[in-house]
């Protein structure tokens, strides 16, 4: 199953949030740059699609006839109207101390609340215990008791794949030292081999959700709680001024490609030399990041032939474009993510993306030369 089959983009078709994580999930499989104008790798983005896939996995429908530990598994769950998931979710990036060099992976603890009987979904995002990103969605007077069939057949996916067997199980094993099935929901029409819930052998509450990412490893996100609740009008009011994670930032540069510096660096920007990771500077050019109906000037210098593999793009804010996310990185720390960018003719190459506060500013640095060349770049920046 993705969130990209039809059958899920019909069901969410006027569920603008909803829409936002199904992009996300198909997004974040693979980090792309087009030309002038990309989209910059975002944590919470990330999570929020891992997020995502484990709600449609838990409420999409199917049909057959069960069997007693998935009997076990429909009861453990409760037949409440609101589904109140909480996970722990991998960053999708690794946090490196500058100074010792030790590296850290952290994550981040999601909540979400979604209403089998209308169109609210609730997500808040906690890093260490504190909220750092929520996101509320409901829907308008004009749709006030009419609820889509489609939407509602999502919702009640789990409690029915379940009751009617189509939920498979596949095999037992251990899991965060207890032990576990593992049961499988198919990905209608599509032949795919679908998505992975390991359920608790003694309690049969489902304990982690297990996420495919095309051309890596699966990757499993803890469910610390799973159940469904009666609703309450106080579940779906926002309880912070936070920023929704599920938005997305652009940047872009004034620039010509390949052109010689075009703005000469002033005080108040850092440089990194004339040469990085064996590439000469060939390009400095004034650029602008726009989030959450914000922009934020700044500065972006290139290393190498823009748009390359073997290229290094570093770019300065002088206020963060997504403060929610910038406030995740501690101080004299590095965060680093590694992915994919397409090259073209379905080839691809890795990629890696950099996030420190340096001396104020706060640089991203892009490259698919090497993890070593992020390194390269944050300890040879100083100020002008």
């Amino acid at each position: 199953m993705t969130l990209r089959d039809p059958e899920v983009l019909e069901t969410l078709r006027d569920e603008p949030e909803l829409l936002a994580l199904a992009d996300a999930v198909a997004d974040t499989q693979r980090l792309r740059r087009p030309p002038r104008r990309r989209s910059l790798a975002r944590p919470l983005a990330l999570a929020a699609a891992g997020a995502a896939a484990l709600v449609t996995v838990l409420l999409w429908p199917g049909g057959g006839s069960g069997n007693p530990i998935l009997d076990r598994a429909l009861a453990a769950i409760g037949d409440g109207r609101v589904l109140h998931l909480v996970t722990r979710v991998p960053v999708g990036a690794e946090l490196i101390n500058l100074s010792t060099g030790r590296t850290i992976v952290p994550t981040y603890q999601i909540e979400s609340w979604s209403d089998r009987s209308s169109t609210r979904f609730h997500l808040i995002f906690r890093y260490q215990g504190r909220i750092v990103g929520e996101a509320v969605h409901q829907a308008g007077s004009s749709a006030a008791g009419q609820v889509d069939p489609a939407y509602t057949a999502l919702w009640s996916g789990y409690r029915q794949a379940l009751a009617s067997g189509e939920a498979k199980l596949e095999r037992s094993g251990k899991l965060y030292g207890r032990p576990i099935y593992w049961l499988r929901f198919p990905s209608p029409g599509h032949g795919r081999p679908g998505s992975l819930v390991a359920i608790d052998r003694g309690t049969y509450k489902p304990v982690a959700f297990r996420f495919a990412v095309e051309g890596r490893r699966p990757i499993d996100y803890r469910i610390l709680l799973a159940r469904t609740e009666p609703y309450t009008p106080a579940t779906f009011r926002r309880r912070t001024k936070q920023a929704s994670p599920l938005g997305g930032s652009l940047s872009h540069g004034s620039g010509v490609v390949g052109a010689p510096p075009s703005v000469k660096l002033g005080k108040g920007w850092l440089r990194a030399g004339p040469r990085l990771a064996g590439l000469r500077l060939s390009s400095t050019h004034p650029m602008s990041v726009e989030s959450n109906g914000h922009t934020s000037t700044g500065l972006e210098l290139i290393y190498g032939t823009e748009q390359s593999a073997r290229s290094v793009t570093i770019q300065e804010l002088k206020r963060p474009d997504d403060p929610g996310s910038w406030k995740t990185i501690p101080k004299g720390w590095l965060r680093l993510q590694a992915g994919e960018e397409s090259s073209g003719r379905g080839a691809s190459h890795p990629f890696w993306t950099g996030q420190v506060v340096l001396h104020g500013l706060y640089v991203t640095i892009e490259t698919g030369v090497s993890k070593r060349a992020v390194l390269q770049a944050v300890r040879a920046l100083r100020p002008v």
